[in-house]
């Protein structure tokens, strides 16, 4: 007999309750422990099980729960140090939950790794850490009497430093037997690898082999996952055949780490070359029918019916005892890619029971909630046929009904009643229903024919924090953003839902229209108005001055919408040639950002440029007061310097080389955010940023026309061939609805 540390991480030498490697049954009832620790009763009468106990599930369809033959927890990623009350809640929980059924009550906790957190090679952090395990695990049970049996897992190994597992579990071993010897110690178990950690062990005749992997990690086109030593999948397929030859219609439970590929809810999971499953014992499980495994690793939703899964044995994801992750699907409302702001509400695992006829039952608890999760899963004794493997197949899929969504269930609110340009978006949905859960849902938003990504949102439902499916959430609501949407323009939402097998519902479909209100638009004055008559440049308000620089005025023929005029403006024919602008009264350049913070700003520009190359500003003084209007490639765009950054809001289309365009460059604080929009003959193009306008020290109060001041007062970006119509500018943000009756204002004033 080979000697080596058993699995139990508190491990019992009475073999009244437990036996390694014999197939004992014991026969002797265990004492009477008036221990609180302990998992007996201290009233030697059944008592009747509390219905009303949101642990308790009742009668189940297919399991003796009069005649339970064994209870034991089944749980992973218990990572003791991230949270050790969270731990002890869910030991107490079991084992208050086993009691609701039995006097005996729990009989083993098993855990399918991951035991501790810190994933390193440091000695004295491993027995520190496993020293709290135990500590934790002895404030609700004795181990003598309710063994803890585990797999190890990736955070309690030091895969950096790969070798055989049996290194690892000497370090755990030794740790937790530090000190109560009776309870914690080496024995002979025949039928166990001490090198490679694999071990057999027996559970009122009912066995349990746990086996380790020495690496997660693949590399190129490798997929197969965790890799197990030759030795490991030897030693489990001799311990199956002997087994299961003398046992044909018993389970027995198969516990490691990883997945087992293309079983449950996530084994077919990876993530940047690690993976989360193995595809290294497949073969060998396929040949057991009577093969039960569990696995943990992933941190998935047990909630989700895919948690079990039935292929040529029977899977169980063994979600996790200490926060809950997911796939990377973009939802909204993650921390990370796969795992949720509200992770940490989520601990969950099994109480497996086992009935004198050898069938099942699978537990679920939500340990935060204190509940059992939906319905208990329930799987047959084997059969010769394989028929019991039939029940939580794929197949499964092939019967699910599709999610439904009422008609109505998308609404929009803004704050349109406030009279705000700058509109704040909320999107509200009503849940769908399904035959089990909805798993997400899928909202799109469009203008027009174009997807408003930055809109569109994929919602996680809450399925995996709600013991029941009549728990969820009813409703939902999303801001969907400042700023983004347009009085005056038509969206479509569409929303759709999709349940745990990927069935999507009916498609729902919501048209949103702000409106924009043209009648009470009204047009302020100008603060700085400048007219180009006589030859000169003059701003009537005698808020500024200007000074041409090769700029010259005289009367122009303009073209707009078809129609020509002849009017006086401001004309550049060559490169170098601009005009200066300055502001007065504006002592410094924080004089000047107050003034402009304080109810916005607003350009307005009437103009032809007849060159389209490059970067050619039309009124600029963007590195110096944080705001210029120019074209790129002749595209009207509007830039500002907001906090430390530029940003730019750029109209989609070029402006015409031969007619007039009507500009009107607007920038906007709110209490949530700094809006920059420029309109163009009315149509809008805005961008949302935070901070407030920055203004430069220096030259901070001008503006050149037809060019840009530099940081050093010299023009740069220059227009060479441009004609200036109208120049003003106002100390306020003009909204949609204003922007637009001015354009329309312009218009008509042409026509004339």
């Amino acid at each position: 007999m080979k000697k080596i540390i058993a699995s139990i991480l508190v491990a019992t030498v009475s073999l009244g309750l437990f036996s390694c490697g014999n197939g004992d049954t014991p026969t002797t009832e265990d004492p009477v422990n008036t221990d609180e620790s302990s998992s007996q009763t201290t009233d030697s009468s059944v008592q009747p099980p509390d219905t009303q106990n949101p642990l308790f599930v009742g009668v189940t369809e297919g399991f003796d729960d009069k005649n339970i033959v064994l209870q034991f927890g089944a749980v992973s990623d218990i990572h003791t140090s991230t949270s050790a009350g969270t731990v002890q809640h869910a030991l107490e929980v079991l084992k208050e939950t086993a009691l609701l059924y039995t006097e005996k009550g729990i009989e083993a906790v098993v855990v399918a790794g991951d035991l501790t957190n810190a994933y390193t090679s440091d000695q004295a952090t491993k027995i520190q850490e496993a020293t709290q395990v135990k500590e934790v695990y002895e404030k609700v049970f004795d181990p003598a009497e309710v063994p803890m049996i585990f797999a190890l897992g990736n955070h309690d190994h030091d895969f950096r430093n790969s070798g055989a597992s049996g290194a690892s579990l000497q370090v755990f071993m030794e740790t937790i037997g530090k000190g109560n010897e009776s309870a914690y110690s080496q024995y002979d178990v025949e039928c166990s690898d001490s090198a490679n950690g694999s071990r057999h062990c027996v559970i009122n005749g009912y066995h349990f082999l746990f086996v380790e992997p020495i690496t997660y990690a693949c590399s190129g086109a490798d997929d197969s996952g965790a890799k197990y030593q030759a030795a490991t999948k030897e030693w489990l397929d001799q311990e199956l055949a002997a087994i299961t030859a003398e046992n044909p219609n018993q389970y027995v439970f198969v516990i490691t780490h990883p997945m087992i590929y293309g079983t449950v809810y996530g084994s077919d999971l990876l993530t940047s070359g690690i993976y989360w499953y193995t595809k290294d014992l497949t073969s060998t499980l396929d040949k057991y029918p009577q093969v039960v495994t569990f696995g943990g690793h992933l941190h998935f939703p047990i909630n989700d019916e895919r948690s079990i899964m039935q292929t040529k044995f029977t899977s169980l994801g063994c979600g996790s005892v200490q926060y809950m992750a997911i796939e990377n699907g973009n939802y909204e409302d993650m921390q990370s890619a796969t795992v949720m702001k509200d992770a940490n509400e989520v601990s969950s695992g099994y109480l497996v029971q086992v009935d004198k006829d050898g069938n099942i039952r699978f537990i679920r608890i939500d340990f935060e909630r204190d509940a059992s999760i939906k319905t208990p899963w329930v799987i047959s004794a084997p059969s010769s046929d394989g028929s019991h493997l039939n029940k939580y197949s794929e197949a499964r899929a092939n019967s699910n009904q599709a999610p439904v969504l009422p008609e109505d269930a998308i609404s929009v609110t803004d704050n349109s009643d406030t009279g705000e340009d700058i509109l704040v978006v909320k999107v509200n949905f009503k849940s769908g229903t399904d035959d089990d859960v909805i798993h997400h849902y899928v909202l799109t938003v469009k203008n027009g024919d174009n997807v408003m990504t930055s809109s569109c949102k994929k919602i996680l439902a809450d399925y995996y924090k709600n013991p029941q499916v009549s728990d969820m959430k009813k409703e939902w609501s999303f801001n969907l953003g400042t700023g983004i949407f347009d009085r005056g323009s038509k969206y479509t939402f569409s929303l759709v839902a999709y349940d745990t097998w990927g069935a999507a519902s009916n498609e729902v479909v919501y048209t949103y229209e702000p409106k924009l209100d043209l009648e009470n638009a009204t047009i302020p004055e100008p603060y700085i108005d400048i007219d180009f008559s006589d030859g000169n440049a003059t701003d009537t308000k005698g808020k500024s001055t200007i000074e041409l620089i090769g700029a010259t005025i005289s009367d122009t023929e303009l073209k707009h919408g078809g129609v020509s005029k002849t009017l006086p403006a401001l004309n550049i024919s060559e490169e170098g040639q601009y005009a200066k602008l300055t502001l007065n009264g504006f002592a410094d350049n924080f004089d000047l950002q107050d003034f402009i913070k304080e109810d916005g700003l607003t350009i307005e520009a009437v103009y032809v440029n007849r060159s389209k190359s490059g970067t050619q500003s039309i009124i600029s003084g963007r590195e110096r007061n944080g705001i210029g209007v120019y074209e790129q490639n002749g595209r009207p765009a509007f830039d500002a310097y907001v906090g430390s950054k530029m940003y730019t809001a750029e109209y989609e289309k070029t402006s015409s080389a031969e007619e007039l365009v009507h500009v009107l460059a607007v920038y906007s604080r709110t209490t949530s955010a700094s809006t920059i929009s420029v309109y163009v003959n009315g149509e809008k193009a805005s961008t949302v940023v935070s901070g407030m306008l920055k203004v430069q020290e220096n030259n901070h109060n001008i503006l050149y026309i037809g060019a840009n001041c530099s940081f050093d007062g010299t023009a740069d970006e220059n227009v060479s061939d441009m004609s200036l119509a109208d120049l003003k500018i106002y100390s306020e943000r003009f909204t949609h609805a204003q922007a637009i009756v001015r354009y329309q204002n312009f218009v008509k004033e042409f026509s004339k």
